[in-house]
This record gives C-alpha cells, structure tokens and sequence, in this order.
C-alpha cells in the first residue's frame, strides 16, 4: 500500500514538474524563418482505372477463302 502511494505521489510530482518547465522546442533555422508555414498541404490523388478487358471473336477470310476464327482480346 505504501509503494502504490509513494507511486501515485511521484507521478504527481513528475506532472506538476513537467509543466511548470519551459517547453524546449529546436529552435528554427535562419533561412525556414523567412517563409510562411501553412496548414494546409496540397496533395495530388490519382485514382487509378483497371482496364475493362473482353474476349471478342473476329472471323475473317484465308488465302483460298476458308474461314478463319481468332479470340481477340480488347481493353478498354
């Protein structure tokens, strides 16, 4: 019981310490200072299609007229 309270005290301790010192940020460097920073960040978004591809059927002519069947494959 005296451990749990002598913890619970130095997380007290710890948090009251913590904010009464100052806040020590890296300073900024002399050629950042001169721009402006901004919240807002533009962003490119690209969304990307799949190709819709089917199987088309394509009949043609040979050389002595025989019909000739090819698959052929279209994307679109």
């Amino acid at each position: 019981m005296k451990k749990t309270a002598l913890g619970f005290a130095a997380a007290i301790a710890l948090g009251l310490a913590s904010f009464s010192a100052p806040a020590s940020a890296l300073p900024v460097a002399p050629g950042i200072a001169a721009q402006s920073s901004s919240e807002v960040t533009t962003v490119q978004y690209r969304h990307r299609h799949r190709p819709v591809c089917t199987m088309k059927t394509v009949v043609s002519r040979g050389h002595h007229g025989k019909r000739i069947v090819k698959r052929v494959r279209v994307c679109r």
